[in-house]
């Protein structure tokens, strides 16, 4: 878990130094448009050098931060906590020098101290948090003080305030309470917001967690019970083979009739129990077996089987395969399994006489194919369930008894592997369309 959070820490360092290296530049720009713009009165030389200097602190913390990367663990996470105390500490010490010599408590910059705060509850314990607000108030309140006894000189912003607010004792003290109350709300809230969102992100993990443990065991439960009955359905299959073959000795009219029904009947019950076990390996198997491949060696070999049986229904069948597409990377015994089912899909829902199209193209560099056909249609309300696991369409005929309803959800599945998109659009009756985005190369994206 340790590890995991190296990443992160690192990244909220990263951030932190570049949001530095804006507020730096800001500085810069303002003092020069306060001082020679607007004529207003102030310390800039002694701006400029802390400006300098807190330049060359962000050169130092981000050398500090390219040797924590090197790290990982839990130790990792604590140089990194502890280069962020480095570098909160010499920022709020640094603010302090630059309200001195511009205003001091009569700067209205002087809220920036409450930015460091925040960032500090976001990071830090609810106690390492008071520890920096008590500093800050320190910082301000020393600040204050030894202007208003002029123990250190005052450099007044001239031209934009009244400059004796910092000699007024209760100006100096009331604003320091408020400046206290202030401050402590701002860590007692910063830290209420934090802890609750901390703790819904792990009842979200954890919930999470639980059911993914929950759905691996029963993948794996429906992975051993299928495999066994597949095992029988197979033995099955093959007595009643032996039977209508007529081996095993004669059979009458209605025997033969019976027994092709329940040959039937079994193969279409052995082809739904391999479309779940390929379902549930897809969904247990983590490695992707990735290779490069000819994407058009595969539609091919697909295309092939489909011309065939739409020939048999007498449905136009039009394929296009843009020939710039060569090699691709995936796992090319999937790919052709995703395109297998949606075109069979479509011979099977496509009346005869009608039509069905498949049209491969590149898009940049991704592999743009739709599959369309003139069949039955999918009901618009139920096109967001097409993917689900068993659904078939309610419009579906009833004389189309085969399908198990999985072959779209593996499709889906596929293409999600393959970090890729699929979607449907229809109507009911008159067309189905199917589009499949898939990358060149999904190992490259992220």
């Amino acid at each position: 878990m340790d590890e995991k959070l190296v990443p992160a820490h690192i990244h909220f360092t990263k951030w932190f130094i570049r949001i530095r290296w804006i507020a730096v530049g800001i500085l810069i720009a303002a003092t020069y448009v306060v001082k020679y713009l607007l004529d207003i009165s102030i310390h800039d030389k002694s701006i400029f050098i802390l400006s300098a200097f807190l330049l060359f602190l962000n050169v130092v913390h981000r050398i500090i931060l390219g040797r924590l990367k090197l790290n990982s663990g839990s130790r990792a996470i604590q140089k990194i906590k502890q280069e962020i105390h480095f570098q909160i500490i010499t920022d709020l010490i640094i603010l302090t020098l630059i309200l001195h010599f511009s205003g001091g408590i009569e700067n209205p910059i002087i809220i920036f101290y409450f930015f460091h705060m925040i960032i500090a509850s976001s990071i830090f314990s609810t106690f390492q948090s008071y520890v920096y607000a008590l500093f800050t108030m320190l910082l301000a309140a020393s600040l204050a003080v030894l202007e208003c006894y002029s123990i250190v000189p005052h450099y007044p912003l001239e031209g934009f305030v009244s400059h004796d607010l910092y000699r007024n004792v209760f100006y100096v003290f009331g604003s320091g309470l408020v400046f206290a109350i202030t401050s402590i709300l701002i860590v007692f809230l910063s830290h209420m917001i934090i802890y609750r969102s901390i703790k819904t992100e792990e009842t979200y993990v954890r919930t999470n967690f639980e059911l993914e443990n929950k759905d691996k065991l029963k993948n794996e439960y429906v992975l051993r019970v299928t495999h066994d009955i597949k095992g029988h359905v197979a033995a099955i299959l093959s007595c009643i083979d032996v039977i209508r073959s007529g081996i095993a000795g004669p059979l009458t009219d209605v025997q033969k009739e019976f027994s092709d029904r329940v040959y039937e009947r079994t193969e279409l019950l052995s082809t739904f129990i391999k479309n779940l076990l390929n379902l549930t390996k897809k969904r247990l198997k983590n490695d992707s077996e990735f290779e490069e491949f000819l994407m058009k060696d595969i539609i091919d070999k697909v295309v092939l089987t489909v011309q065939t049986l739409a020939k048999d229904k007498s449905i136009d069948f039009n394929y296009s395969f843009d020939k710039s597409i060569r090699i691709i990377t995936g796992n090319p015994f999937t790919i052709e399994e995703l395109y297998s089912n949606l075109l069979l899909n479509a011979v099977k829902y496509t009346p005869p006489n009608g039509r069905i199209s498949l049209t491969v193209r590149r898009q940049q560099d991704q592999i743009l194919s739709e599959i369309s056909d003139s069949g039955i249609g999918i009901p618009k309300e139920e096109l967001p369930k097409v993917f689900d696991e068993f659904y078939r369409a309610s419009n579906v005929p009833k004389d189309i008894k085969t399908g198990s309803g999985l072959g779209l959800s593996i499709a889906k599945q596929i293409v999600e592997n393959h970090k890729g998109k699929i979607q449907v659009s229809s109507e009911p009756g008159v067309w189905t369309k199917f589009t499949i985005t898939l990358p060149e190369n999904p190992e490259i994206l992220p």
